[in-house]
């Protein structure tokens, strides 16, 4: 028993000793309560809404109102014509879209039904499923008060308001079509972060950078060349993961194959050069793996992988625009089921370059340091 004793004490002597474990060993499940506390809600608030009212009177007028209660929809676009509303679903400016027709005050006053017609972006099942139970229960308590009105006066208590709904870029619902760009940006962070932080320290671990070391090879010339070879490989999987899910899954691609091909292209680079970067800071390869989980986590919760981030709290909302799978998942999504092009895409290749950019520098900038050591 002693034995075992004195093994358990140098084991934990070795895991105080290291600088890198003992701050993952606890950071790990902090961060990961938090993202679980607050980031995982399916209870959306603040829907992005797009509005025609073509009737500007009481009837319109109030269902605008019932819909901003509880802050469950925010109008966000004042459409001028009915063929703006789904277009602003297309370029992102809402997620739900309501098409008020003429006359509603005077087709209650005559005891007809007026059709609304109901757009909502159905890409995220969950999400189409969720805006659409809102807006049943708005119209349902409009039409609740509007009939209360009318059965005290004796009239006729036909419905004064039913919704016509139309669910965009997924009709059939089917989760797959939201899923698979969310797995495919998954794959791709966790599959070349790891690689590439895994190669560099197990070069450290073996020697074989001390060899490296000693030509007359530049700092950023070692980067570039540790990112290439990689960088064909992941490339590969990522073809290889978008012709699965195109073909067995039957994800279309509505927009430009080439624009997403670039997306995906440049994001790669980003994921690489973070790779580069954690190997410089993990002396192990274990240390490398967390590293890479502590990486990965983010990109679970605040990417949009999974869980809405209209649904999050105004913090974690923020934060999410510095996860850059977000740019990555949104451009899939937006390429594979709307179909749109340069004027929605030019943010997310903005923003996944500079991810690039940035990361590949920093990355350089440590391992000239390491070399130095």
């Amino acid at each position: 028993m002693s034995r075992v004793l004195a093994v358990a004490h140098k084991e934990i002597t070795q895991i105080r000793r290291d600088h890198v474990l003992p701050r993952l060993i606890v950071g790990l499940p902090v961060m990961m309560m938090l993202l679980f506390g607050y980031a995982i809600n399916f209870t959306l608030s603040g829907i992005r809404l797009s509005v025609y009212d073509g009737s500007a009177d009481r009837v319109s007028q109030a269902l605008v109102q019932e819909l901003g209660k509880d802050d469950k929809f925010r109008l966000t676009h004042a459409a001028r014509s009915p063929q703006e509303v789904p277009e602003a679903i297309d370029e992102g400016r809402a997620r739900v879209g309501l098409v008020i027709p003429e006359g509603a005050l005077q087709t209650v006053r005559q005891d007809k039904s007026l059709v609304v017609e109901v757009y909502v972006d159905g890409s995220d099942p969950n999400f189409a499923f969720q805006a659409q139970a809102a807006l049943r229960k708005a119209l349902g308590d409009l039409n609740g008060r509007l009939l209360a009105g009318k059965a005290l006066a004796g009239q006729a208590v036909t419905p004064p308001l039913t919704p016509s709904l139309h669910t965009l870029y997924n009709p059939d619902n089917k989760t797959a079509w939201f899923m698979i760009p969310g797995i495919i940006g998954l794959i791709l962070t966790q599959f070349t972060v790891l690689l590439t932080a895994l190669s560099i320290v197990r070069e450290g671990e073996s020697r074989m950078m001390e060899t490296l070391i000693a030509t007359p090879v530049k700092p950023y010339e070692v980067v570039l060349g540790k990112v290439l070879p990689y960088l064909g490989i992941s490339f590969g999987v990522a073809l290889l993961v978008l012709a699965l899910g195109h073909w067995v899954f039957g994800v279309p691609v509505q927009g430009n194959l080439g624009w997403l091909l670039l997306l995906m292209l440049l994001f790669l680079v980003g994921s690489l050069g973070v790779g580069v970067l954690i190997s410089t800071l993990a002396r192990t390869q274990v240390q490398a793996v967390f590293g890479t989980f502590a990486y990965a986590f983010p990109t679970i919760f605040l990417s949009g992988f999974v869980f809405p981030i209209d649904g999050m709290p105004a913090l974690f909302q923020a934060v999410s625009y510095a996860v850059p799978a977000r740019y990555l998942i949104e451009g899939l999504r937006g390429v594979m089921l709307r179909g749109v092009g340069w004027e929605f895409l030019w943010l997310d290749f903005l923003a996944l370059s500079v991810f690039g950019g940035l990361v590949l520098v920093l990355a350089s900038s440590r391992f000239r340091k390491q070399l130095a050591v």
